[in-house]
């Protein structure tokens, strides 16, 4: 080989190691390096997920945190949103996810201090169980099909209903969700003294939720359609009354007054049984889920409240909507235009 061809040779080598550097160097890394790690404490994380501040002043006895590890893997958590329609389906949400996956539950002390006053023994603890613990940012996802590694923590957007998922384990929610014994007491209260009121033995009772306020607006902004006329609430009512003997409807709303002004029947028995000011969503749920049968038009409250009372419900037909969807599921709904 001549002088020329050695140097040559050479040249190319020294060319050759070079590539191999700067792809190792340049490019590799764009394939091979992992986000960086951005973790942040739960107890600073769990803020974002509120709508109110959380006092931070709030002593939580040692024994709830001291001993309870930080989770090996991630946790399914939700933000906060809505009434307590809302907030109920984003525990419940939260408990399937948990269940499906394996992940530990955690909830905001926001909601569960909604659903306290109501509910007793919810099995879920708090985030603040866990607050010393860290979480690493870049492994949230929001939604269950986007979840693919045990490392990830999802937490649930607000407003969410996973309700497909949740009617796997129906008669565990239902149990997960038992009302303090003061609001159980009134639900019974009530039916006895509406049975009373019409001196009947043995009555079936059929609620009656009507939601109006805000609601009216989000229909046509979001769904494009009017709230159900008051056509419809009158035949859900003949489909009980042909159906059964002895019923009476008992009617609850966020509206009770649009509910009084409008709803006018000689053939049916109905008792107006919500307050007037609308501040009493717990005591009027705690009714729905004593009743026998439901009937409801949309929402998240009223679409829990029948599922709790387990019975037959008619629901509106709003096309496409989760509460027409969860009929379209559940045998004992029926759809009523």
């Amino acid at each position: 080989m001549s002088h020329a061809q050695q140097h040559v040779l050479s040249s190319a080598i020294v060319l050759a190691l070079l590539v191999v550097l700067g792809i190792h160097i340049f490019l590799f890394p764009m394939y091979t390096s992992t986000p960086p790690v951005h973790h942040t404490k739960i107890s600073a994380y769990e803020q974002a997920l509120c709508r109110t501040t959380l006092k931070n002043n709030i002593r939580i006895p040692t024994s709830e945190w001291r001993n309870n590890p930080c989770p090996k893997y991630g946790i399914v958590s939700v933000v906060q949103g809505g009434r307590l329609g809302n907030q109920i389906w984003e525990y419940a949400s939260v408990w399937a996810t948990a269940r499906r996956t394996g992940l530990e539950p955690f909830m905001p002390r926001c909601i569960l201090k909604t659903l306290e006053e109501h509910f007793e023994n919810l099995s879920i603890p708090p985030l603040s169980y866990i607050g010393r613990c860290t979480m690493d940012v870049n492994q949230i996802v929001n939604s269950l099909g986007q979840w693919n590694s045990t490392e990830q923590n999802i937490i649930i957007p607000r407003h969410a209903a996973y309700w497909s998922l949740i009617l796997v384990w129906l008669d565990d929610i239902r149990r997960e969700f038992t009302f303090k014994p003061s609001l159980k007491i009134y639900a019974e209260r009530v039916l006895k003294r509406v049975a009373e009121k019409f001196n009947l033995v043995s009555p079936i009772y059929v609620s009656v939720h009507v939601r109006r306020t805000d609601y009216v607006d989000y229909l046509w902004q979001k769904l494009k359609t009017r709230p159900a006329p008051v056509s419809y609430y009158l035949s859900a009512m003949d489909y009980f009354a042909d159906k059964y003997s002895n019923v009476v409807f008992i009617v609850t709303s966020d509206n009770i007054a649009w509910c009084k002004y409008n709803l006018h029947s000689k053939r049916h028995k109905m008792s107006f049984i919500s307050d007037n000011n609308g501040k009493g969503p717990g005591k009027d749920l705690a009714v729905l889920s004593v009743c026998n049968h439901s009937i409801i038009d949309y929402g998240t409250y009223g679409s829990f409240g029948a599922i709790l009372a387990a019975g037959e419900t008619v629901v509106y037909n709003v096309t496409a909507y989760f509460s027409t969807l969860i009929a379209d599921v559940l045998p004992n709904w029926r759809i009523m235009n």
